[in-house]
């Protein structure tokens, strides 16, 4: 239903608050929130194994009705994205578990196993993938030229969604376009991943699970790639609910045996420069530089912030778990870190540079871990716009 694509793809319905969710559902009978909440209501006091069921059982339904369609043929898709001026155009696609096991997907972000459980139990229940993990490949590829031509020729669809972002797909069921872009991609060391870590390492456990071969549908994950420089990646602030026991002087005072400490006019941050926004304003905190010879992970901003600041300061030892932290994205602006301790949500912001996709790959190129919160990234990819079916046709 080209039509009545604006009104199917949602966001990630986690972003949505409860009684924003229930007027979406409401009022919108082809929002894809039917599908993977429906009910809503009454669900969330459901068995999981039952919750499960009806997000298969609405799937189906939304087949029966005609709102989504399975392709007559096999199909990759070219998919552009325009978000704040910021353009990502690449190809969604099934990568191979596979390639997540032999580490040619190469992971930043450890994951936790009670959610990989849990997601695979989900995705062997429903037996649909419909939200794609998010891969960058590195400079010095050129898979995406050969998409150029397709640009071209009109979009299969083409709608804005309300958050004001434009959306083009492209069905591409060419036999030949789709072995050049195999034979590209198999010249190409290593995909790495922006988002969805849990969602490829879930689909690797079904696979295991189910002892898939690569011609089985489970073995395979929705994937959008597109080249490094489309991608955007955004640092995440923190803020602090107290100054752990300091006065603002006090508080002032331990940061400049963290670094050198100096008031400016407005926020800044640089490699190696943490904004700090108090009551009493801006300051930068300049942090000496960085043993060269510790990990790329250790060497980044947020580590050591946490490392010299967060921990032995405000005793943040956990950012995964202490309330008392915040994060915001770099998305929203430093106007946010000035609302919050000026209105005392907040009792100090830390304002940071963002990370780089260099460092990005280079700690999954390590085998290391970002600390928590470390990078927001987009483009954000749309819940229900592609869905994969895990089963035969």
């Amino acid at each position: 239903m080209p039509e009545q694509a604006h009104r199917v793809c949602s966001r990630s319905y986690v972003t949505y608050a409860p009684d924003e969710l229930e007027q979406r559902l409401q009022a919108n009978p082809f929002s894809f929130l039917h599908v993977i909440r429906p009910d809503d209501a009454v669900t969330r006091a459901l068995p999981r194994t039952e919750r499960f069921h009806r997000v298969r059982m609405a799937f189906k339904a939304f087949c029966d009705r005609g709102v989504m369609v399975r392709e007559e043929r096999p199909a990759l898709y070219l998919y552009e994205q325009e978000a704040r001026g910021n353009t990502s155009r690449g190809l969604i696609c099934g990568v191979s578990t596979r390639a997540y096991r032999d580490g040619r997907i190469k992971v930043h972000e450890q994951t936790l196993t009670a959610r990989e459980n849990l997601f695979a139990e989900y995705l062997g229940a429903t037996g649909i993938n419909a939200e794609p993990v998010l891969l960058a490949s590195p400079d010095g590829t050129a898979w995406e030229a050969l998409l150029d031509p397709v640009l071209a020729t009109r979009p299969a669809y083409s709608f804005r969604t309300n958050d004001q972002v434009s959306h083009r797909l492209w069905p591409l069921t060419d036999e030949q376009l789709r072995r050049r872009l195999q034979k590209a991609f198999a010249g190409i060391p290593a995909l790495y991943i922006a988002d969805g870590h849990h969602r490829l390492a879930s689909s690797t456990r079904l696979s295991e699970e189910r002892g898939c071969t690569d011609a089985d549908p489970a073995d395979w994950c929705l994937a959008y790639i597109v080249p490094r420089k489309q991608l955007y990646i955004y640092n995440f602030d923190r803020a602090v609910g107290d100054l752990g026991g300091h006065d603002e002087a006090a508080f002032l005072h331990a940061l400049s045996r963290a670094g050198r400490l100096e008031r400016v006019s407005g926020p800044f941050a640089a490699h190696g420069v943490i904004g700090v926004r108090t009551v009493g304003g801006w300051h930068a905190l300049h942090l000496p530089p960085a043993d060269p010879t510790l990990p790329t992970a250790d060497r980044l901003d947020a580590a050591r912030l946490s490392a010299c600041v967060l921990g032995p300061v405000l005793g943040i030892t956990d950012l995964r778990t202490d309330q008392r932290v915040r994060f915001t994205p770099g998305t929203m602006g430093t106007a946010e870190l000035d609302r919050m301790v000026r209105t005392g949500e907040a009792a100090a912001a830390f304002h940071l540079y963002p990370v780089s996709f260099e460092e990005l790959k280079a700690v999954a190129d390590e085998g290391g871990t970002m600390p928590p919160k470390s990078t927001y990234i987009e483009p954000k990819l749309r819940s229900g716009m592609l869905v994969y079916s895990l089963e035969e046709a």
